[in-house]
């Protein structure tokens, strides 16, 4: 007997938990007062437009700091699952590391991107809540994976000049692109129902050439496939 009311006991507390519309009641709070379960979502994307104005950092160049902006367009077919694209573009300018190694007579070769446009699917299955000084925020954590066209510059021609030129960086860049695959995940924090924010990790893959020095002044080329990795924070809106 008590098997079978413990048994009944379960199958209510997860079919009672597993609702979405279901709420916890407390007696002794305010009739206007609501707790809600994790299970609750508050924030729904079904049906619904996402526009995300990023700003971006990226973390994988040794040589530039390349900081850039971008916009994000989504839409939410189901709950879990949208189409996404993206444009973004950077400027990568030559940080220390750079400078340090042109002082020893060697070209410290980099390759960013300067544009990029990308089309995704995104699935974003996780959700949560916290509280904060007796607040509650509401988090969506995704993950994309979609393809890419990049535009991307390097510093090849400076293998062509003097030491002193790399030095004083008077030397021309080169421009390429490339189709490439990319993918992301991060949170968008809910501040109001139309209005979050949003923390991205993103990642880049593409071929490329890359250049180095092997004698003297001469130089080689290598097809390889490059790994290019921003850090993005930026307002999310909900239409």
């Amino acid at each position: 007997m008590k098997k079978i009311l413990l048994m009944l006991f379960v199958t209510f507390s997860l079919s009672t938990l597993g609702a979405d519309s279901s709420l916890y009641q407390f007696e002794w709070m305010d009739d206007d007062k609501e707790i809600y379960v994790l299970q609750n979502r508050k924030f729904r994307k079904v049906g619904r437009f996402n526009l995300s104005l990023m700003g971006n950092l990226n973390i994988s160049d040794k040589f530039v700091n390349t900081y850039g902006g971008g916009i994000k367009a989504a839409y939410f077919l189901k709950e879990d699952w949208g189409i996404e694209l993206g444009f973004g573009i950077g400027k990568p300018t030559y940080n220390d590391t750079f400078d340090r190694v042109a002082e020893q007579q060697a070209v410290p070769f980099y390759n960013a991107i300067t544009q990029h446009l990308s089309a995704s699917v995104v699935w974003s299955p996780w959700y949560g809540k916290f509280n904060t000084f007796n607040v509650v925020y509401y988090l969506d954590w995704y993950i994309s994976l979609g393809v890419a066209q990049v535009s991307t510059e390097d510093d090849s021609p400076a293998f062509d000049v003097s030491a002193a030129q790399v030095n004083a960086k008077d030397f021309e860049t080169k421009d390429d692109s490339s189709i490439g695959i990319t993918w992301s995940t991060g949170f968008l924090w809910y501040l109001t129902r139309t209005i979050g924010l949003r923390l991205e990790f993103t990642g880049f893959h593409y071929k490329g050439v890359w250049t180095r020095e092997i004698a003297g002044s001469s130089k080689e080329d290598f097809d390889v496939t490059f790994h290019n990795y921003n850090m993005g924070l930026g307002l999310n809106f909900l239409f």
